[in-house]
């Protein structure tokens, strides 16, 4: 009987690490992911643990946990769109094992992409229109601007006077100051400044009836601006500003 004895307690033994190793404790894996550039914590990232299903996605503030991580070498994925996919490894214990990512930004290069248009088909009936059309159309709406018709080799025209500042100069009359696309345009005398500009090819209208309403970009030393100010932008000025820019 007593050899077989040695032979129960010989297994007994050999077993027992095998038992202890599958008492281990698991461990907890925390940490957050930051931009590598600025630092600026980056939310909505994918955290796996390769080999496994663990996974978790990181908060707001760039924070992550995940729990009950097997002890050992783990290898860790970061994904997130817009950055450099991220393999790291960690070592867990049974306790906390922390960790500092941080992405470097991917540059995604996209296939142009060509935009093409074809233009609404107008009625016969606009042609008149357009060609009837005039910049001081534009104007005739806006508070404190009056249109005077011409006459002379002008008949029919008409030009641009403010309300308020009508009997500044006397009996004569007080012409406003033009400016386009930033620099000053004189119109002398009773000129329509319809003979310049194309009612078309306005962006936008800037109207100062006074002095004090005048920004000081468009108080010009060598003009007279005291009748009042037009400020015009064209479409093609806004064009060349936008090329220029993106240049």
């Amino acid at each position: 009987m007593i050899p077989l004895l040695r032979e129960i307690v010989l297994l007994t033994v050999s077993l027992s690490p095998l038992s202890a190793q599958g008492n281990r404790g698991l461990g907890t894996l925390v940490g957050t992911v930051k931009a590598a550039d600025d630092g600026t914590p980056l939310p909505f990232g994918r955290i796996s643990i390769i080999g496994t299903r663990q996974t978790t996605v990181t908060a707001a503030d760039g924070a992550f946990i995940i729990l009950q991580v097997a002890p050992g070498v783990r290898v860790i994925q970061v994904r997130l769109v817009g950055y450099r996919t991220l393999l790291t490894s960690v070592t867990v214990a049974d306790d906390t094992a922390r960790m500092q990512i941080t992405l470097a930004t991917l540059a995604v290069s996209l296939d142009p992409v060509e935009v093409t248009g074809r233009a609404a088909p107008r009625m016969p009936a606009m042609q008149g229109f357009e060609e009837r059309r005039r910049f001081t159309d534009l104007l005739r709406r806006i508070p404190g601007v009056q249109l005077q018709p011409t006459s002379g080799p002008y008949d029919g025209g008409q030009v641009v006077r403010m309300s308020r500042t009508i009997g500044v100069n006397g009996s004569r009359a007080c012409p406003i100051l033009y400016y386009v696309n930033g620099s000053p345009f004189p119109v002398t005398g009773d000129i329509p400044v319809d003979q310049f500009i194309d009612p078309n090819d306005v962006a936008a209208i800037e109207v100062y009836s006074g002095m004090s309403q005048i920004p000081p970009e468009f108080l010009s030393s060598s003009h007279d601006a005291r009748c009042g100010v037009v400020v015009i932008w064209t479409i093609s000025s806004l064009d060349t500003l936008k090329t220029d820019r993106h240049q």
